[in-house]
């Protein structure tokens, strides 16, 4: 009887600590995120600080959701969306990740965003701009961050015909975002009163604007409409400058990307835009630039901008998801993030996600460049809430939740 006490004393010993071996393994099983973000390529800087304000999200959240770590898994998008696609589907294949976010180009958001329609994984396009992300190419195992070109574009036109001028000369970068940027300017031009007087189409990785610089400048414009970005962008902005432009016509940016001002000489500035976000719009802002600094000191930028911004709030979204569903199953924390509001979100107005198209909508600011030095570049003419510009159901007719 002894014997037999005791080695059913050993036995339940033995099965308690397995047990806690393996109930502390599932405790500890990270939940990884797949960061698809550019680290070459026409968006490479832009990539960078996206990445910061993702990581500053997960320090938000203590480095934990639902008592697991939070393990992020970088892939470098090279800001194609061939490469793209491939990485995003080795992260879902050998890495077992089932959410990932990232992207800064529109053709590679939607390429990644495809990637997990069809594998059933979650994607937050946290610094795509096409329209086409949340209205013809939507998807219900994608959400997106900033706010699409309607609403940017919508917010400034009447603005930009009253005060800058009503004949418009489109410079274009010829891809879905830069595509998208003015189709909705050229949507506006009858009901701001504006005419178009011509279009520039630039290829990605365009470096010497000179021959479009000529066309533009002896255009008879009042206004060059550019949607053009990234290292193309500050090309393009510093060649304005020496092609004379500015003293020809007024600038408007359709999306206004603070890195691209910061990039030049104060006396190179002189454009105007539409920012998704602006540094010193509220003291929140201000204190997160000081994080935004510390976590990376080398970045092209010291403070916080649309990236590093829109990383944060993307993570931080995703992770709310997680917790309110209170599983990481992709289907609950979709149907948890729709029709989350973020009150806390640093920005005057909330951050509300709509259901039936996934976009984000909160708050956008109207800006001129500053030829100042300093972080503070840009003088905010105005801000708006994005819901008042923002693509109605009639609009848009795309329903993911269903």
């Amino acid at each position: 009887m002894i014997k037999f006490k005791s080695t059913f004393i050993v036995s339940l010993v033995l099965i308690l600590i397995v047990g806690c071996f393996y109930a502390t393994s599932f405790a500890a099983e990270p939940i990884k995120i797949g960061l698809v973000s550019p680290k070459s390529g026409n968006y490479a800087d832009h990539g960078g600080m996206e990445r910061v304000g993702m990581y500053l999200a997960v320090e938000d959240f203590g480095g934990k959701v639902l008592g697991r770590p939070i393990e992020l898994i970088e892939a470098d998008s090279e800001t194609n969306p061939d490469i793209a696609s491939r990485r995003a589907k080795a992260l879902i294949e050998t890495e077992n990740v089932m959410f990932l976010m990232g992207g800064v180009s529109s053709s590679v958001g939607i390429a990644v965003g495809s990637v997990c329609e069809k594998a059933g994984a979650l994607f937050i396009a946290t610094n795509e701009n096409s329209d086409t992300i949340t209205g013809s190419k939507a998807m219900k195992h994608m959400f997106r961050v900033p706010p699409n070109m309607a609403i940017l574009v919508r917010g400034a036109a009447q603005y930009v015909a009253d005060n800058l001028g009503k004949k418009w000369y489109f410079i274009t970068h010829d891809y879905s975002w830069g595509q998208s940027g003015t189709r909705w300017a050229r949507n506006m031009l009858d009901v701001v009163g504006a005419k178009e007087i011509g279009e520039a189409k630039v290829p990605m990785g365009t470096r010497d604007f000179s021959s479009y610089l000529l066309q533009v400048a002896n255009s008879g414009a009042e206004v060059a409409c550019v949607t053009v970005g990234g290292f193309d962008g500050i090309a393009l902005y510093k060649q304005m400058n020496e092609f004379g432009i500015f003293d020809k016509m007024k600038v408007w940016w359709t999306l206004a990307d603070y890195p691209d001002s910061y990039a030049l000489q104060p006396e190179q500035r002189g454009r105007y835009g539409m920012m998704e976000v602006y540094w010193t719009a509220t003291p929140e802002l201000k204190e997160f630039s000081k994080r935004v600094y510390e976590k990376n000191p080398n970045a092209p930028v010291h403070v916080t901008e649309t990236n590093s911004y829109h990383g944060w709030l993307g993570m931080t979204a995703l992770l709310k998801g997680i917790e309110a569903a209170g599983t990481t199953d992709v289907d609950a924390v979709i149907k948890a993030m729709e029709g989350m509001i973020i009150c806390d979100n640093m920005q005057p107005y909330p951050t509300y996600i709509r259901p039936w198209d996934h976009q984000f909508i909160d708050s956008m600011f109207f800006g001129q460049d500053k030829k100042v030095s300093g972080d503070d570049i840009t003088e905010v003419l105005f801000s708006l809430p994005c819901k008042d510009y923002a693509r109605t159901f009639s609009e848009n007719p795309v329903d993911l939740t269903k």
